[in-house]
């Protein structure tokens, strides 16, 4: 996990708000990212493409359009934020809705899991904001980068007639996962390859193709680092 959208209304009095939101994204090691240059509102191409290209999306439910309707008052966010949450929803994107004491939501996934915000008290909602990106963390991993031995396979894995792939083996789990294609490459020390999505506590597997026939594979492996020491 690297980057997530935040989709808010642009107006001054979001502007603590969202400042408060984008720190706590940092604080994780993370990049946030808005529409804010693009100039906000519409559900542009240039928007959408942003969204997809972020790991998650935080969406601020803020008051923005009060209604009356059959002696009731309520208040709805502004259309496009709706339109930003619905779309990174849609696509399966992982996502969370912060709605602000009075706001009501309508249309598809209003009744799903959302952190409610009193501007009031903002601390509960940010350390649910917190926990909730934490989590996402933990649950995306990390990638690791591999270097493959002996020189044999590695000059293989690197020569683009092999196919390298990869999974990951759960502790105590009844398999592991399918194979994954990844790609080899040359680097100061060696051969590579990235393995995404990785947990503290996974192992790995590798193997290389040739053709449709393995060549060469490892057993499951661990995450312990080799470190070689030398007398003094």
């Amino acid at each position: 996990m690297n980057k997530i959208f935040i989709a808010f209304s642009f107006r001054d009095r979001n502007e603590q708000l969202v400042s408060h939101v984008d720190r706590l994204i940092r604080s994780h090691g993370l990049v946030p990212v808005s529409g804010e240059i693009l100039g906000g509102q519409d559900l542009t191409p240039e928007i959408q493409t942003r969204i997809q290209e972020c790991d998650a999306l935080i969406a601020l439910m803020t008051r923005e359009l009060q209604v009356q309707e059959q002696g009731q008052s309520y208040w709805m966010p502004t259309q496009w934020v709706s339109g930003e949450y619905v779309s990174a929803r849609n696509r399966h994107q992982l996502a969370i809705a912060i709605i602000e004491d009075g706001v009501r939501l309508n249309g598809p996934y209003a009744q799903n899991d959302h952190i409610k915000l009193d501007r009031a008290e903002p601390a509960e909602a940010l350390v649910r904001l917190s926990e909730t990106i934490g989590y996402w963390r933990a649950q995306a991993g990390r990638a690791l980068e591999i270097r493959l031995v002996p020189k044999e396979a590695a000059l293989f894995a690197a020569s683009g007639n092999a196919k390298c792939q990869y999974r990951l083996v759960r502790p105590n789990a009844v398999a592991p996962s399918p194979w994954m294609d990844g790609r080899a490459a040359r680097k100061p020390g060696g051969v590579f390859l990235v393995v995404p999505g990785v947990k503290l506590d996974d192992s790995i597997e590798v193997q290389l193709l040739d053709g449709a026939l393995p060549k060469w594979n490892s057993v499951e492996s661990p995450q312990w680092v080799h470190i070689e020491l030398a007398s003094v």
